[in-house]
């Protein structure tokens, strides 16, 4: 199967927002180049799930090894890693014998907690988002072990029917010669806020290099939590709208796309998408705010960059999973087809759960699978991954990730990968181990023009490379590459992985 990608043109596809100010027309906004998500990093619900349920099966007791693989405890001192009951036999769960059990077995920690889904969570009535197996145990996930009748010794567990599918959905293959199945949509996000807060290297619009796209996107214009409209990010954003939009020619579309992940961070906007989402009126406002500006600027379409609807996290709330679908539709009836639209698709299910990807289908373009960033020096805090060196774009997670979009029955032509320009560092614990699954400590230092830990361009990596004479060797399963240096960091490369991961 292929899959379109959309390149992240210069650097990453997302916008920092500190606190926001409104300014008559414009939000004055705070951008880095890149976002820093160890606050907040999500931990890998479905792996954590599969791996408690095995452990209710099996005999013994079960840690989690160096390197973060295999069945999952927890203990007096050491809770279950995603909120679930802890039984004094050190498993994990939401029924009665983790939560409630009987003597001599007690429970030591979140005893008060519900399921992800089925008889044991809230109210006895939650289903799993997009159509995931809700297994014996209360969570959700897409293999045999949450769809199917029978744990692996024999004893009935059986899904829970009428809380999400009870089947296995394989992922869609198409032969390779059949091309891409959305005819070579390559979309590049440019940061709008460079020209203000890079040290040097500022690109213009003038200067964006467009050969191979079909699409630009401006990132990013903001919702104002007042008005709920459209709004510039920055009061001198509106300056280079048109200097975008004139870029435009027959095959090269400019778009605005709306949003970031920081603008959901705690601050004046921690809450503007659900708060303007959440009623008629508010979404009102902004659709025609967005055609207003568009109009204005000469922008051809919109992306909506909500990261991420329903976590509360993120400001959201549980209504926002179907009043994000009215809103799409909303837009689409005012777009007719003059405008397009587009929506960022979460790689991860803690987040993509709290979407209704299916239902909004109808609605977009496409969706933008943020297919990196799956990794990074943010996995120290992630209690089931640890500080190790791992591909922060690896193919084998990526096709574990997309497993969700096929039980949700998501057409592939609709989807659209997300690939970094860029790569992520880490400084190493021992000189000796500097390569993927070493131990680090702590991120890269700032490197060049963009002036973040734990984060170089592509256009910098190779730079470094000539500069220190490196040779950057592939990890092939991964389909990524890494280099190392002298002092003692790792960076993982992204603009080779591009090609490789386009098979």
């Amino acid at each position: 199967m292929r899959i379109t990608f959309i390149p992240a043109l210069l650097l990453a596809a997302f916008a920092v927002a500190a606190d926001a100010v409104i300014n008559s027309s414009a939000l004055a906004i705070h951008y880095d180049d890149v976002p820093d998500i160890s606050h907040a990093p999500p931990p890998p619900i479905l792996d954590i799930g599969l791996n408690y349920i095995l452990g209710q099966s099996l005999s013994g007791s079960f840690t989690v090894d160096s390197g973060g693989e295999g069945p999952v405890q927890c203990s007096k001192d050491k809770p279950c890693a995603d909120g679930s009951c802890c039984n004094s036999d050190g498993k994990c769960g939401f029924q009665k014998a983790h939560c409630q059990p009987d003597p001599p077995t007690s429970c030591l920690s979140n005893c008060n907690a519900t399921a992800m889904c089925g008889v044991d969570s809230e109210g006895g009535r939650k289903k799993c988002g997009l159509n995931l197996c809700c297994s014996y145990y209360g969570w959700c996930g897409t293999n045999s072990t949450h769809c199917g009748d029978k744990d692996e010794n024999g004893f009935s567990t059986p899904c829970q029917k009428g809380f999400g599918g009870c089947e296995v959905v394989p992922p869609p293959k198409c032969p390779k010669e059949a091309g891409s199945a959305s005819k070579g949509r390559k979309i590049g996000y440019y940061q709008g806020w460079n020209t203000r807060t890079r040290n040097c290297n500022r690109i213009f619009p003038e200067q964006i290099k467009s050969e191979g796209f079909t699409h630009l996107y401006w990132a990013f214009a903001a919702i104002s939590p007042q008005t709920f409209h459209l709004v510039p990010s920055d009061p001198s954003d509106p300056d280079l709208y048109p200097r975008f939009t004139a870029l435009k020619k027959p095959n090269l579309q400019t778009w605005i796309a709306v949003g970031g992940w920081d603008f959901s961070d705690p601050g004046t906007t921690h809450t503007t998408w659900s708060d303007m989402v959440s009623e008629d009126s508010s979404r009102a406002a902004f659709v025609k705010s967005a055609v207003a500006l568009m109009e204005q600027y000469g922008f051809q379409g919109l992306d909506l960059d909500w990261e991420y609807p329903a976590s509360p996290d993120r400001g959201g709330r549980d209504t926002d999973t179907e009043n994000l679908t009215k809103l799409v539709k909303e837009l689409r009836e005012a777009f007719g087809t003059k405008y397009g639209l587009s929506s960022v698709l979460a790689p991860d299910y803690w987040y993509l759960r709290g979407m209704d990807p299916k239902a909004m289908e109808q609605y977009v373009d496409w969706f933008g699978f943020m297919a990196y960033d799956l990794h990074g020096f943010w996995d120290k805090y992630v209690e089931t991954l640890g500080p190790r060196i791992r591909p922060q774009a690896d193919l084998r997670d990526i096709e574990k990730d997309l497993l969700p979009l096929w039980f949700d029955k998501l057409d592939p032509k609709k989807i659209n990968f997300g690939v970094a320009y860029y790569g992520r560092g880490y400084t190493v614990k021992e000189k000796s181990c500097m390569y993927f699954d070493c131990e680090f400590v702590g991120p890269s230092k700032k490197y060049g023009c963009t002036d973040f830990d734990g984060f170089m361009s592509n256009h910098e990596i190779q730079d470094l490379i000539k500069e220190k004479s490196l040779h950057p060797e592939i990890i092939r399963d991964a389909a990524m590459k890494q280099a190392s240096f002298s002092n003692a960091v790792n960076i993982d490369l992204a603009i080779e992985s591009w090609c490789a991961n386009n098979e």
